[in-house]
């Protein structure tokens, strides 16, 4: 079920509320919970039945496996445990995620006939099983305070988050959910506002952007010629694309939780007005960074071993973060030069002994300088093949001699030009969604979650004429959910 289609919105949400505010006068908290813990396993049903019970299942096992692992403690069994709950998640998501990657390229490298019924991909199942295994390992760490399986099951299952995160970690919701107590009209109206950014960002920029540079990975991939700028046109689509539609997804899930009184941890912070891959790193999928820290850089020895061991951690963990997102060695291409790129900036920030830069001039080299990294590395995240990533690139440098048989629609237009430029300036120059709705805690926040200085006049208050301004732009955005689209991430 899509945030962005008229049966989330005009039926599936209102009944959720409904149900919540009647429980929440007349019931007691426990039916409040399962409610929603239901509400989350149809939202989920919705795509594919079957996999509702993968769901309930994962989520059974790890509840069982977390308690006899806190019950062991520190002994040995608590290790076997712990290495048997990880093992297997992780051999869950292998099977589904890369069991066709790895048949396809053993079939390629041995010119073997062998066929095999593809396996289909369960929606959610990086997001839920990286929470798991967390827990899991929180869990042998004596992190976990006591809970029931109902606020378990609706840590992992809860559907604003299930999807495509925000990857929630269980110290953060356990609490909260033993907490929640209903609705209120303030957390309503905050929710909702933070939900219509979301759903701006969605339908007024990320899905036109995709009009613009779907066409021209696809062109790239098929081998037919591309020119200079419809290249270049074509990779900055999907760099603003990409983060319009993200960002967008993670504002939406942060806006319906807050809708029931839950916080949920912020997720982007502005990560294009990075000036360093450093920064952006801790701007961009801010949860998937903050696992991959603390649950594999960590363990691996992060810096503690001297900097040849920090650098291999650090390609270590980009490599693996590459591959969460996708079976494709594009995906480890992409993973392999943010990589690289954190080993060089790590290294030149030790070689000119200090932070980041200070003069405006280096500053906004620095920004240059990051921003196209980010873009270049974009086209092996998004291109279907290798060849086709390599045209693009070829494209981009000008070297491309047949390109001026490109096709026209492949040519640079004024409305790609005006959406662009759109994107642009809202993602390089006005706040983000937490800055415009810092006031009144948007989110969960730590440190690195905001930047830049909120323009004043930009940040939202529940008056009169924000309020007329959030009701046009929903009806506006709900005119445009004729036909919806998915949101990126949910290939992942």
């Amino acid at each position: 079920m899509l945030f962005n289609s008229y049966l989330f919105i005009f039926a599936f949400l209102p009944i959720v509320i409904t149900g919540v505010a009647l429980l929440s006068r007349f019931a007691r908290h426990d039916a409040l919970l399962v409610w929603l813990l239901l509400s989350s396993f149809v939202f989920y049903a919705h795509w594919n039945a079957y996999f509702l019970i993968l769901l309930i299942g994962s989520i059974s096992i790890n509840y069982v496996l977390g308690r006899r692992i806190r019950a062991a403690g520190s002994t040995r069994t608590g290790a076997r445990l712990l290495f048997l709950g990880v093992a297997g998640n992780l051999a869950t998501i292998a099977y589904f995620k890369y069991a066709n990657f790895f048949l396809e390229n053993v079939t390629e490298i041995t010119g073997s006939t062998f066929e095999w019924t593809r396996i289909v991909l369960p929606i959610a199942i990086s997001f839920f099983t990286f929470q798991q295994i967390a827990y899991l390992v929180d869990s042998r760490r004596g992190q976990v305070q006591p809970h029931r399986f109902v606020d378990y099951a609706l840590f992992v299952a809860f559907f604003p988050q299930l999807i495509a995160g925000p990857i929630v970690h269980h110290s953060e919701m356990l609490g909260q959910i033993k907490r929640l107590a209903g609705l209120r009209a303030a957390n309503i109206a905050i929710g909702a506002a933070i939900f219509v950014i979301g759903l701006s960002k969605k339908v007024f920029i990320a899905d036109p952007l995709g009009t613009f540079g779907g066409p021209v990975f696809a062109a790239a991939d098929a081998g037919a010629p591309i020119t200079f700028l419809a290249a270049w046109a074509g990779a900055l689509s999907f760099t603003f694309q990409l983060y319009f539609d993200f960002s967008g997804y993670s504002d939406m899930a942060i806006g319906l939780a807050r809708m029931f009184g839950l916080r949920l941890p912020l997720n982007f912070a502005s990560p294009y007005k990075s000036t360093s891959i450093i920064d952006f790193w801790r701007t961009w999928h801010m949860t998937l960074s903050r696992f991959l820290r603390d649950y594999l850089y960590f363990p691996l020895g992060g810096n503690r071993r001297g900097p040849a061991r920090r650098h291999v951690n650090l390609m270590i963990t980009m490599l693996l973060g590459g591959i969460w997102h996708g079976a494709g060695w594009g995906f480890v291409l992409w993973g392999g030069l943010h990589g690289l790129f954190l080993i060089v900036n790590h290294a030149w920030r030790k070689l000119r002994g200090g932070g980041p830069a200070r003069t405006t001039h280096a500053r906004l080299a620095s920004w240059a300088l990051t921003f196209l990294a980010v873009t270049l590395a974009w086209v092996f995240f998004h291109a279907d093949t290798l060849d086709g990533a390599l045209a693009m690139f070829t494209a981009m440098s000008g070297l491309d001699t047949a390109a001026s048989n490109a096709t026209g629609t492949l040519i640079f237009g004024w409305e790609q030009a005006g959406y662009l430029a759109v994107a642009a300036v809202i993602a390089l120059g006005l706040p983000n969604t937490q800055e415009i709705m810092s006031k009144y805690r948007p989110a969960l926040n730590f440190a690195g979650s905001t930047s830049g200085p909120t323009l004043i006049a930009l940040r939202w208050r529940p008056n009169f004429v924000w309020g007329v301004a959030f009701v046009a732009t929903l009806i506006l955005g709900v005119f445009a959910l004729a036909e919806p689209t998915e949101f990126l991430y949910f290939e992942f």
